[in-house]
């Protein structure tokens, strides 16, 4: 048997069935999935770098030249370690706002590598901004001597650049026939699913629009909410509370952080989540990322069975919908993590509906009198009157859990008294 695991981001969209035929029976017609499964971009490179103009010997003026080929290519940075860590979609989301000019600048001395902006360069950094005008051609832009190094008057620069890239690149089905590489062992190539993530530049009519809405997305977080408002939009990331601390010498935010597919925060994620709030930080405040604090439950019910109904079945029937596991149909169990979130309650009446709904059910008996074995609380904990109040309260950071595992029954545990049926 081999096992395949997959991030859920990576999960089909569709039911496939795996069969096995014996050798020699002829029998076909087993389930195949295909897909694209190497990271390709648009463009072309030329084989010789572009001159550009001297840099003036005395001219007070900026140097600011300009490429003469239009369709400077712009890629998302990749980066191999981080990507397999992540899912494999991941690879494929293009985000605008990360992408770069695939272009080298070289003054026959120095390689100059280019930036989003000036602001935090040395002036003796051999930097410069690409910057793009309306007719699809790149201006350069370098810096003072005070934000990045100014050109050497004198000096010339070569130019090696990719062209391409956008919508373009999204090329249909099976377009991909050829493969110009000096590896071995390779016959053919194909791509069975179109190609995604090219982008073309955005027209300036629609920056004119957007740019005034793009000025209120706020882009540094200093109260508790702007710091959840912020990890939120990491997509991992399920909701968020932050909770503002003095530690002795200095506030710090602790970000607890609810994973979508209830995925655990561990150190990779708290790496990955810490890099990501890093630009929204304030200055003079660390950023600590926690995990939920996860409240287990523990829950008994009596259930009468209808008659003609077999008491085991319809109890394994009740476990399956209580469980914190999604479903082959794709539905999620009652206690799944994505159905709880920070500081929501546990409704009693919810509870009751939910088991109701289950096949051969006749009632279900909540009572709490003396003898009783019907429980609602927290696990491990003096009852707090919840079964009277009909709810199980949580704190801002404070999570519902049910994991139902026999071996672990501190994670949560939901019993059911069965009675009547056959």
């Amino acid at each position: 048997m081999l096992e395949i695991t997959w991030h859920e981001e990576d999960a089909l969209t569709f039911p496939l069935c795996l069969r096995q035929f014996p050798e020699g029976t002829g029998v076909t017609g087993a389930s195949v999935a295909c897909g694209n499964v190497v990271l390709a971009d648009h463009g072309m490179r030329p084989s010789e770098p572009e001159a550009l103009p001297q840099v003036p010997q005395a001219d007070p003026t900026p140097y600011r030249p300009r490429l003469q080929r239009p369709g400077l290519t712009f890629r998302m940075p990749y980066d191999d370690a981080r990507a397999r860590t992540r899912p494999a979609a991941y690879a494929t989301a293009s985000d605008p706002q990360e992408a770069t000019p695939d272009i080298q600048l070289s003054d026959g001395r120095d390689d100059w590598s280019t930036r989003r902006d000036l602001l935090s360069s040395d002036r003796f950094a051999p930097e410069f901004v690409v910057e793009m005008e309306s007719d699809g051609r790149a201006g350069l832009r370098f810096g003072d001597d005070v934000l990045g190094r100014r050109p050497a008057a004198g000096s010339s620069f070569t130019a090696s650049y990719r062209e391409g890239g956008g919508r373009a690149g999204n090329v249909g089905a099976q377009a991909l026939t050829r493969l110009v590489t000096d590896l071995d062992g390779i016959l053919s190539v194909r791509n069975p699913l179109p190609a995604v993530g090219g982008e073309d530049p955005e027209p300036i009519e629609q920056v004119r629009q957007f740019a005034p809405q793009a000025f209120r997305t706020q882009q540094r977080a200093v109260t508790e909410a702007d710091y959840a408002e912020v990890a939120q939009r990491h997509p991992p990331v399920q909701r968020a509370a932050a909770t503002r601390r003095w530690t002795g010498s200095w506030h710090t935010e602790f970000v607890a952080i609810d994973r979508r597919g209830g995925f655990p925060v561990d150190h990779q994620f708290r790496t990955e989540m810490a890099g990501f709030l890093e630009r929204f930080r304030m200055a003079g405040t660390d950023v600590d990322i926690d995990a939920p604090a996860f409240v287990p439950l523990d829950i008994v019910m009596t259930v009468c069975v209808e008659p003609g109904y077999f008491r085991s079945d319809v109890q394994q029937e009740l476990l399956r919908r209580f469980s914190n596991r999604r479903m082959r149909d794709g539905s999620r169990g009652f206690f799944h993590p994505d159905e709880f979130t920070f500081g929501q309650p546990v409704y009693l009446s919810r509870v009751v509906a939910s088991a109701m709904e289950v096949d051969g059910v006749s009632w279900v008996d909540t009572s709490h009198e003396e003898g009783s074995p019907n429980r609602f609380q927290r696990w491990g904990q003096v009852p707090q009157k919840e079964i009277e109040e009909g709810v199980i309260r949580m704190g801002r950071v404070e999570m519902a859990q049910l994991d139902n595992d026999p071996n672990a029954p501190e994670n949560g545990r939901i019993d059911f008294v069965m009675e009547g049926g056959r």
